[in-house]
């Protein structure tokens, strides 16, 4: 038996097997869910149920819209009032700075660079009218050229300006006498960022039978766009012209969005290409279908964009780009129950009583008349039936109001019947509304109030719960790994009160999210009276305080700010590690420059003390030694004058000698010259 090999799909084949799948899907909601919608619409905006018949009261009970907007106004206050609900938990002990950090940057982007509030508001009321709330995440490229003036440039500054990427279409000129550049120039700014768009239920497709959105097999966001848009976005000019101009009534003739825009009388405006070709609109689909392309029998998901029978562009991505938000989901079904719809029979019926009310008071007060025939002068003053004025009659017993049945007694228990089937079958109740009365008694304490209120709430946190596990969790999750996958450039962010540089490309992957919020009455003031508490325990405990250092108190004390709903913490308390050195006491530091200076004063006189005696003892020893020295000194004068007299004497003894010698030689000399002539 042979083995039947998987076969890959053709490029060519890819809008027959897209067009498959949306008809699937189209022909579900256009035929059930969109009927279901624009029925709930109706009854949202109070135009059902329709007038019994004509002269009947006109009055409609405004259930459907008082619980869809009771439940959302409980969701929004807890998730959008400020409190930080979703957390990064930490990896790690040194990952705990930059777990609060991612936090707050996933913060930014959401309710920041995002319309947060608007989204929220939005999904949750489309989750309670249509059964799920969906939003459409995804990274947005947006370079946009800004043309700046420059001035007084010189060469090699110009020259930057040339040489720098973000700068394009410089025009510059030279002036003769400087010598210097001025001119414009278009400079590239990245505004590229993370976007949150709500989808509205009409435009959102996904497989009939998909139990969740992960495990569709086919996913897709339908949606009405001109040639003109769709070459903005970069799609090829040929491509779009090739788009045939057919219907594209299928989102403007759609039920949910008729019934959205029936009560204000406004239909979308469509020109379709009157005022230009590039005007025209055409129904885009973005479709995320597992398509097997490589023939290896896996299919792998691909996200293909289809105008018409043309195929814009397709590619292989690795998950689709939607959070959801089931308010009352079904086990093994990615719809759940209609939370809206559950409503409607309560407004029918109280809507039935309360006419029957009205009426049956109108009829009182104005009673249908019987009239004896020929009692009637001019029949025109009874049917006018001016407020107090005159009707002529010929007999006293001419004029007879018809019987009428009084008013059944059990009209208004099964009112009050509605109101207690209402509060059960939405789950919020007057006690959790603050609209019971008599909640409030003598007999009932501050405690037994928060208590039955917290109770009365139950229904309401389970659907809290569900928005924050089915949407936010997902929602923050996504932001976080489109920032880490696409920002590559610096961020400078103001985190409670401080300025922090941050990198999120280089931040690590994350799967673990935290969720903690209070929705029952005084849930947060109880949250920060029990972190309270504990620090005035480990406070006044002096066996705890070694446990308890300065770090722990400042956690301590910022978890209280921020349960209260404080959240710029660093205003109001200094982390240790930026407290400056204690500053010592000015009159501390008087009295001790003053001490300072005594013992400088009392060491400077015992050094001049000392130095005194110092001084006299080294003055004593040197007239001492002068003394010595002026002894020997006059002893070697007293050896030297003697040596210089003996000298003296032997030297006059020498020369007397010396000179009776010289005495004689002349003397001989003398005589032999006396002779010596007469030789």
């Amino acid at each position: 038996m042979a083995i039947e090999k998987f076969k890959a799909a053709k490029e060519s084949e890819l809008s027959s097997l897209v067009e498959s799948a949306i008809k699937t899907s189209v022909g579900y909601y256009d035929s059930k869910l969109s009927n279901e919608r624009k029925e709930v619409i109706d009854y949202y905006h109070g135009t059902k149920p329709n007038q019994f018949h004509s002269g009947s009261s006109k009055y409609i009970s405004m259930d459907v819209y008082d619980a869809v907007e009771s439940m959302k106004a409980v969701l929004l206050e807890t998730f959008a009032a400020g409190n930080q609900i979703v957390r990064f938990a930490p990896q790690g002990e040194d990952d705990v700075q930059l777990a609060q950090v991612a936090t707050d940057y996933c913060d930014y982007v959401v309710f920041r660079q995002n319309p947060g509030y608007q989204i929220f508001s939005t999904v949750i009321t489309d989750g309670l009218l249509a059964r799920v709330g969906v939003a459409k995440v995804y990274w947005e490229k947006n370079i946009e050229m800004v043309e700046e003036e420059f001035s007084s440039l010189t060469d090699d500054e110009l020259d930057t300006i040339y040489a720098s990427d973000d700068f394009e279409d410089v025009e510059a000129e030279r002036d003769e006498d400087t010598f210097l550049w001025s001119g414009t120039v278009s400079r590239k700014v990245n505004r590229s960022q993370v976007r949150i768009d709500p989808v509205p239920p009409e435009e959102f497709l996904v497989t009939p039978q998909a139990t969740s959105l992960q495990d569709a097999q086919f996913v897709a966001h339908r949606t009405r766009k001109t040639l003109s848009e769709l070459i903005k976005e970069g799609y090829d000019k040929k491509l779009v012209d090739s788009i045939s101009a057919g219907d594209n009534s299928e989102l403007t003739m759609d039920p949910e969005v008729l019934a959205r825009f029936e009560e204000i009388g406004a239909d979308r405006l469509n020109l379709n290409g009157e005022l230009q070709a590039q005007t025209r609109e055409v129904i885009v689909y973005e479709c995320y279908v597992y398509i097997d392309m490589e023939g290896d029998g896996i299919a792998k998901l691909y996200k293909v964009t289809k105008a018409g029978s043309v195929i814009l562009d397709y590619e292989r991505v690795d998950r689709k780009p939607f959070v959801h938000f089931t308010p009352l989901p079904i086990p093994h079904s990615f719809y759940g129950s209609n939370y809206a719809y559950k409503v409607i029979p309560t407004q029918n019926a109280r809507t039935a009583l309360v006419r029957g009310i009205i009426d049956h008071t109108m009829i009182t007060n104005n009673p249908r008349m019987m009239v004896v025939k020929g009692a009637l002068s001019n029949p025109k003053e009874l049917i006018e039936n001016r407020l107090g004025g005159i009707v002529n009659v010929s007999r006293p017993d001419g004029l007879v109001p018809l019987p009428q049945s009084s008013l059944n007694p059990f009209v208004f228990q099964t009112v009050q019947l509605l109101d207690e089937d209402k509060e059960e079958a939405t789950g919020v109740s007057k006690l959790s509304q603050g609209l019971n009365k008599d909640a409030v008694s003598k007999q009932n304490s501050q405690a037994m109030v928060e208590n039955l209120v917290s109770l009365s709430m139950q229904r309401e946190k389970i659907l809290a719960r569900n928005f924050a596990y089915q949407f936010l969790t997902e929602l923050y999750l996504e932001v976080y790994r489109l920032v880490t996958a696409n920002e590559r450039e610096e961020k400078v962010l103001q985190i409670a009160g401080n300025f922090t540089r941050m990198y999120p490309s280089t931040w690590d992957e994350r799967a673990d999210v935290m969720v903690e919020m209070k929705l029952g009455y005084g849930e947060s003031e109880a949250e920060a009276n029990k972190f309270l508490a504990y620090h005035q325990m480990m406070s006044q405990d002096p066996q705890m305080a070694p446990m308890y250092q300065a770090q722990n108190k400042y956690n301590v004390i910022r978890t209280i700010l921020d349960k209260s709903g404080i959240k710029n913490t660093n205003d109001f308390i200094t982390p240790p590690d930026q407290i400056p050195p204690p500053q010592p006491d000015p009159m501390a530091m008087k009295q001790m420059e003053l001490q300072e200076r005594q013992v400088a004063s009392q060491e400077a006189s015992v050094q001049a003390q000392v130095m005194k005696v110092q001084t006299t003892a080294e003055m004593q020893a040197m007239k001492i030694e002068l003394d010595r020295m002026k002894f020997e000194l006059d002893q070697f004068k007293a050896e030297r004058d003697l040596e210089r007299k003996e000298f003296d004497s032997t030297s006059r003894a020498a020369i007397a000698a010396e000179e009776v010698q010289m005495a004689k030689t002349i003397s001989g000399d003398n005589k032999k010259a006396i002779i010596s002539p007469n030789a």
